[in-house]
């Protein structure tokens, strides 16, 4: 079922008559198949005064991707008179598009997120009881477009707009994406990389227009001022235009795609210089072959996380024999965890719904189920110590069912997002047994520890933010390598695809003595409680003798 159009007397809409208007249909190139059946196979992409820039119809481009979209339950409402249309989700979440004044409006951002379906291969929400105990929002999302030099328009009956702006605000909103290489479409799922079918197209190789380098920089500041979670942080609430040197704007501005993909360099690896931001899917102009990542690119926290690494990795691999088996020193068990992985239905569960053998080397809750029933049969055995000192992080639901390893206590998920000013806390059980019980499953008769250091990132720095939050245990080794926000994937408008530091950041939240609460940045890591130099990361008897020390102090 296609959504609907309820026009109102279209003589009275605003008259396009200076504007030409030009479409072609193009097909589509489903990537997401295993989560999305997208009905469509084909887009009409419209170009506006002989622009290459490309927009799309809104309720045509809901309706070609249905199957993302639960196209069936959106209706639209058009006031040609007073010229806006206004989108509802099941009677509800508006969004009002007003090609007058060129706004997109919504009462939360998250609105946009309620048009869409759910995927349908892995399923994270497995063994999580969750709940919301504390919400405050005090902002609306308001979009001007004229203030990069897009606008909406009005033709053939139907809201015009941008694909950049449908595309950012309905699908990279919900790890979907839609772009496009002047010949095809392609949606994908998640982050947008690879793609060799993108590059073979009539564009690839192509000085770029003067209006498609103005709709792409103008994409990257809207996106940078909009979305990008680190604003407040790194200093940047006048604006991220002013803070982009000169040197980058003239890479940005030049009309060489390999000069583009410089300045994006420069901006994202050299400036921002932090790993939830980065260069996914160079531009569909650019020669894929020359658009390459260099140490001499990065700044000094890139090239010193990757140092490390390489480092811990080397020193690792010298002292452990297997890292995929629990290790033993007296009476400390030592669990290594380099991920948080929620496997897929087709990786866990076989055709008549029976839990797999691998299925622990996919899902990170089977993996610690195979590690603690290992640990059940060793009876001496009083403290646990997780090793998440190269864990890059991975998904929070994952981290949650590990948590719940620990504790029977409701683990929070505190969060503040920036662009509604919206603070949360939501929290959820975890059913360790699979029983439909969340009550008395963990094992915490055991003391728990982690270990980190500046390669415990994204999701691992938030298992260690949850667990001193929480009072869990102790925390070994170096302070964790931040990463508080969640990642956005989006394209800009001359295709080029990133992830950025999303609006959605985590935090450490502690009561005020008035009963409220504060919301703490974790982009900097948490401190370890027993500090340990790296070099005895690996070594069993060294992290035996720091937890025993630290106790008897």
């Amino acid at each position: 079922m296609l959504l609907s159009s309820c026009d109102f007397d279209l003589a009275f809409g605003r008259w396009d008559g200076d504007k030409s208007f030009e479409s072609k249909e193009i097909p589509i190139v489903n990537m997401a198949s295993n989560d999305f059946d997208i009905k469509g196979d084909k887009l009409k992409i419209w170009f506006v005064d002989g622009s290459d820039v490309p927009h799309v119809g809104l309720l045509d481009f809901i309706n070609s991707f249905s199957g993302f979209f639960d196209a069936g339950n959106v209706v639209s409402v058009t006031d040609a008179l007073n010229g806006f249309v206004e989108l509802y989700y099941k009677n509800e979440h508006k969004i009002t598009f007003n090609w007058d004044n060129n706004t997109i409006t919504a009462n939360s951002y998250r609105d946009f997120g309620w048009y869409s379906s759910i995927g349908s291969s892995t399923d994270y929400g497995e063994h999580l009881y969750s709940r919301n105990d504390y919400y405050n929002r005090n902002a609306t999302f308001k979009a001007n477009l004229s203030n990069y030099y897009f606008d909406i328009f009005y033709h053939e009956g139907e809201c015009i707009l941008p694909l950049f702006f449908a595309n950012i605000l309905f699908c990279s909103t919900s790890s979907f994406n839609v772009f496009y290489n002047g010949d095809k479409c392609f949606a994908t799922y998640g982050e947008t990389m690879g793609l060799d079918e993108y590059y073979d197209c009539e564009s690839n190789l192509k000085t770029e227009s003067k209006s498609m380098r103005l709709a792409a920089v103008n994409s990257l500041l809207f996106t940078f001022n909009t979305f990008y979670g680190l604003n407040e942080d790194k200093g940047f609430t006048d604006g991220f235009k002013n803070h982009i040197d000169e040197d980058t704007y003239d890479y940005l501005w030049s009309n060489g795609p390999l000069d583009n993909y410089v300045g994006y360099k420069k901006l994202i690896y050299g400036f921002l210089d932090e790993l939830h931001t980065r260069i996914d899917l160079p531009s569909y102009y650019c020669d894929k072959a020359q658009t390459k990542i260099y140490s001499e690119d990065l700044g000094d926290f890139h090239n010193e996380f990757y140092t490390r690494k390489k480092a811990q990795n080397e020193l690792r691999n010298s002292s452990v024999s297997d890292v995929n088996e629990v290790r033993y020193e007296e009476d400390l068990a030592i669990i290594t965890l380099d991920s948080f992985e929620t496997g897929s239905k087709v990786e866990i569960y076989d055709t008549n719904g029976n839990v797999k053998e691998d299925a622990w080397m996919h899902d990170s809750y089977r993996y610690m189920h195979k590690c603690m029933q290992d640990i059940s049969t060793h009876s001496a055995v009083s403290k646990v110590l997780v090793d998440l000192s190269l864990n890059g992080g991975g998904y929070i639901d994952a981290m949650e069912r590990v948590a719940g390893f620990m504790t029977d206590d409701k683990i929070p998920y505190s969060t503040y997002n920036t662009l509604d000013n919206e603070y949360r806390i939501d929290g959820c059980y975890v059913d360790i047994d699979g029983d439909g019980n969340y009550a008395e499953d963990s094992y915490d008769q055991y003391d728990w520890y982690l270990l980190t250091g500046i390669n415990t990132f994204s999701a691992a720095n938030l298992m260690s933010c949850t667990f001193k939050e929480m009072g869990l245990g102790k925390i070994l080794g170096k302070r964790s390598g931040g990463g508080m926000c969640s990642v956005m994937s989006l394209v800009l408008a001359d295709g080029t695809g990133i992830t950025i530091s999303s609006p959605n950041s985590i935090r450490y939240v502690r009561e005020k003595q008035n009963g409220g609460k504060t919301f703490y940045s974790i982009e900097n890591g948490i401190a370890p409680d027993i500090e340990l130099d790296y070099e005895h990361f690996y070594d069993s008897a060294a992290l035996l003798n720091a937890i025993n020390s630290s106790e008897a102090e």
